[in-house]
């Protein structure tokens, strides 16, 4: 049968075509998949960068974890301040540790797709080196003390003090790599393809997000002195929306990090999971099949799809969130400004609506109202003729077919 089947042609070089098909080796450079992890990666940084702004700078980063445990050990730690962050203010604390957290998950993702022997080597590679730069300097002026001496006896004090620097070091990067987990599993999950990883860096980002809001509860807050001051904590009252649409104020700045938050999140997980779902599907594809510029047409269909309601469906969740939101806001504006009473300026000034719960009520009515809506607007008829127009106003892609 694969004889009977041409072959797609993509790209012509020095008058020879070279056949597209949906093999794994050509699949993972096409550009709708390189765009895909490209897009990963940048949602990763956001997600990280916004996680970081809104609850860890100045609050508890890791800078500030280091300045404790040299206040403790009353000397500097042998990690480089350029590469902590030491002296910098705000989001340049995490600029060098981000660099150094995705060129780690790089090189893990790097490794995954090396042979088992060549991992067996660097893994072993990379025991030995931690073994010697601990104990190396250690066993060779014990060793060396006792043959020019011709004694036998333990390490004496000198000897022993050359363990400090190599465990406050991997104690930093210990530190650090903590801090940079769902940087390091996220791209490695990204480029290596690992379903796994993507999961422990989302896991990770919400169990922090979670124990962040147990922290931050005011009952357990104040229970934790000196502790819980230096937690960011978000209050329950918020204050005059201040990012909106249109000219519409709807969310305020914390409201909104939230919400960039989790569309992040969604795009990252969305992006991530859909190159390997992709791949695994042409993967399992008879062999046949990799090679029918009709499957590869439709590949190509699908992954202008993926990238098109990447941004489309997800920027519109995004507003659909803000709008909820703010509704009760939208709805006295409407009335104020048809009905110029009084009655629509107190309401929105009353506290329940600045609370968390009336939010909670406020974008309960906006999705009640979406969802009565749904009966008097055809929207699935509606999506169903944009998508036949679209149709038949694309025009018809050009295809070279070659004989095997």
């Amino acid at each position: 049968m694969a004889d009977d089947v041409g072959l797609q042609g993509d790209v012509t070089i020095s008058g020879e075509v070279r056949p597209r098909t949906l093999h794994l080796k050509m699949l993972r450079k096409q550009w709708q998949i390189v765009t895909l992890q490209i897009i990963a990666t940048v949602a990763l940084v956001g997600m990280y960068l916004e996680v970081v702004s809104t609850y860890v700078v100045g609050s508890i980063d890791h800078t500030m974890l280091f300045d404790t445990i040299e206040i403790l050990i009353g000397d500097q730690l042998p990690i480089g301040d350029w590469l902590t962050g030491e002296g910098r203010t705000g989001l340049a604390r995490f600029f060098v540790p981000l660099i150094l957290g995705l060129a780690v998950g790089g090189g893990m993702a790097l490794l995954a797709f090396q042979t088992p022997v060549v991992q067996q080597r660097v893994k072993l590679g990379f025991i030995i080196t931690l073994i010697v730069v601990l104990v190396g300097q250690l066993l060779l002026s014990w060793l060396t003390g006792m043959l020019f001496s011709f004694d036998l006896r333990l390490p004496n004090t000198s000897e022993l003090s050359t363990l400090e620097w190599p465990l406050l070091m991997i104690l930093s990067l210990m530190i650090l790599f903590l801090y940079l987990l769902p940087v390091i599993m996220g791209a490695r999950g990204i480029w290596g393809l690992s379903r796994r990883s993507i999961a422990w860096a989302i896991g990770f980002t919400l169990l922090f997000l979670g124990v962040h809001a147990i922290l931050a509860f005011p009952l357990i807050n104040g229970q934790l002195g000196d502790y819980g001051n230096s937690v960011s904590v978000i209050g329950a009252q918020f204050s005059e929306p201040t990012v909106g649409i249109l000219g519409l104020m709807l969310v305020t700045k914390e409201q909104f990090a939230l919400i960039m938050i989790a569309i992040l999140i969604m795009v990252f997980q969305e992006s991530s999971y859909g190159v390997i779902r992709y791949l695994e599907y042409a993967y399992r594809l008879p062999e046949s099949c990799k090679r029918d510029p009709e499957y590869v047409r439709q590949m190509d269909n699908v992954l202008n799809t993926h990238l098109k309601h990447t941004f489309g469906f997800l920027g519109l969740t995004g507003i659909a969130t803000m709008v909820a939101l703010g509704f009760h806001s939208v709805l006295l504006d409407i009335v104020k400004d048809s009905t110029g009473s009084q009655w629509a300026g107190q309401v929105s000034e009353s506290i329940e609506l600045s609370l968390t719960y009336g939010l909670v009520i406020s974008a309960a009515m906006f999705l009640s109202i979406m969802a009565l809506l749904r009966f008097f607007v055809p929207w699935e008829r509606i999506w169903g003729l944009i998508y036949a127009r679209n149709t038949q106003e694309a025009p018809p892609q050009s295809k070279e077919v070659v004989d095997i």
